[in-house]
């Protein structure tokens, strides 16, 4: 027991002395970060050089800075670095965002501060708007300056040839998980050809492929009915009757990203439209059947060949007997404008759950008040979600329909005589319509039911469609 308190005794006294004889300096020098003149977003026009020269400030008299930058290019999963208090960098790739990660290196303590920013190339297409018309019957893209300024026939002009006729659409897809949002090009579709959709370079305004090479078996024909983007940047839509999606999940920058592979399949022929309802639920219509038909979506699209109705008392969307105008969908909500054989035009809603199975729940069928007006060039629009508003052209007019009171009529808006050609709701609060030669763009919340908001001139042909690109 002695020796024991003995050794701890010792080993005691051993601590006090060596905290007795530590005398190192414990002075506390606080780092200070410096002040970094970096912007968020450099703009460079396509081929030339950009050179930034970032302006450093510290209070620190003993930093010294050293500086590198690591330039990405995602799509070629590939970056380069460079050295030195200066970028210079001659950016001659496609035109695109391309992020940059600026190192600052203090070799007096070791620190490492980082600032992001992105270099953005640029074209006279970088920002606008690109306008599908149709000129004698043959389709023409048209861009849009910010400053209002038209570059007619851009696409003729760059790419040496005409387009087909019948133009239909022009979007401008965007993957929105990726940050920068990639470009990933324009596509404009047709209806008078096999081949009905061109894909382009959304800076360059060059051809990159068509519709029907845009498929891993291609197919004989590719002719479009209505399409739009998901957010993964791909097409979905009606093709050749069938529905079929994109391929999304592979990397954005792969040949084959936004390639169509077989489409739900089934025995049908789908209208134009096909309308998300709910998440898990789109709907179509059957053109020979003349019903409702529906798809279900858990990571693709497929076809629901039967599914159950709650009710007929309203009607029967097995059973409608209606030629197609119109589909829409409005707030988990089906909206359908159809023309019976007598000529007469209904309206009809309807929702849809997923209960292990489709459920098809009809809530009305009423007759459309003025059938008169709907004519076989009558555009339509649908509000987006909230407001259950719809809008159609007749002539040299566009209506607007409160299906709630059955309220019709006329925007207060005057084309000067010409029909209109293309209707398009920008939000719940915005149109955008065309007619030859122009396009308006028309407040349609105000108070007079249309207020104009500016007119842009010198449109080749009957506007059909725009794609606007901020």
């Amino acid at each position: 027991m002695k020796r024991l308190l003995l050794v701890m005794l010792a080993a005691v006294a051993l601590l006090q002395l060596a905290c007795y004889k530590d005398k190192g300096n414990y002075d506390y020098h606080p780092v200070v970060e410096p002040g970094i003149g970096v912007d968020s977003l450099y703009k460079v026009p396509l081929g030339q050089n950009l050179v930034i020269a970032p302006q450093l400030t510290t209070t620190d008299a003993n930093s010294r800075f050293g500086l590198s930058w690591r330039l990405g290019i995602p799509k070629k999963v590939w970056d380069t670095t460079l050295y030195g208090p200066t970028f210079s960098y001659n950016f001659t790739m496609d035109p695109d965002v391309y992020p940059v990660l600026l190192t600052i290196t203090d070799s007096s303590n070791g620190m490492k501060y980082f600032r992001n920013f992105n270099v953005q190339i640029t074209t006279p297409y970088t920002t606008g708007t690109l306008v599908l018309s149709n000129e004698n019957n043959i389709s023409q893209l048209s861009f849009i300056q910010p400053d209002n300024t038209v570059l007619p026939r851009v696409y003729r002009t760059l790419n040496g040839e005409d387009l087909p006729g019948h133009p239909l659409q022009v979007f401008n897809p965007v993957k929105l998980q990726i940050n920068p949002v990639p470009a990933l090009g324009y596509w404009a579709t047709f209806g008078d050809t096999d081949d009905g959709g061109v894909h382009i370079g959304t800076n360059s305004m060059l051809k990159i492929n068509t519709l029907r090479t845009n498929f891993f078996t291609r197919p004989a024909k590719a002719k479009p009915g209505y399409l739009e983007t998901t957010g993964d940047g791909v097409l979905q839509g009606v093709i050749n009757g069938k529905m079929y999606q994109g391929t999304w999940q592979t990397f954005y920058g792969a040949d084959v990203y936004g390639f169509f592979g077989e489409p739900a399949n089934g025995d049908y022929e789908a209208y134009a439209r096909v309308v998300k309802i709910i998440d898990l639920i789109s709907c179509g219509y059957d053109i020979n059947r003349k019903k409702i038909i529906a798809f279900t979506y858990m990571g693709a699209f497929a076809y629901a060949p039967t599914y159950q109705v709650d009710n007929t008392t309203e009607f029967d969307p097995q059973d409608l007997k209606l030629d197609m105008l119109f589909l829409h969908s409005i707030s988990e909500h089906g909206y359908a404008f159809g023309k019976a054989a007598d000529g007469s035009v209904y309206e009809l809603k309807f929702t849809a759950a997923y209960r292990g199975y489709v459920l098809i729940s009809p809530e009305y069928k009423h007759t459309f008040p003025q059938p008169a007006l709907i004519t076989p060039t009558t555009k339509w629009a649908g509000s987006l979600d909230g407001k259950v508003l719809f809008y159609f052209t007749s002539g040299d007019k566009i209506y607007r329909y409160d299906p709630a009171i059955q309220d019709l009529r006329p925007l207060a808006i005057d084309f000067g005589g010409k029909n209109v050609t293309m209707i398009k709701l920008k939000d719940n609060t915005t149109m955008i319509a065309g007619v030859e030669g122009s396009l308006y763009y028309i407040d349609i919340d105000s108070q007079e039911l249309g207020t104009l908001i500016k007119k842009i001139d010198g449109i080749p042909g009957d506007p059909i469609d725009v794609a606007e690109r901020q």
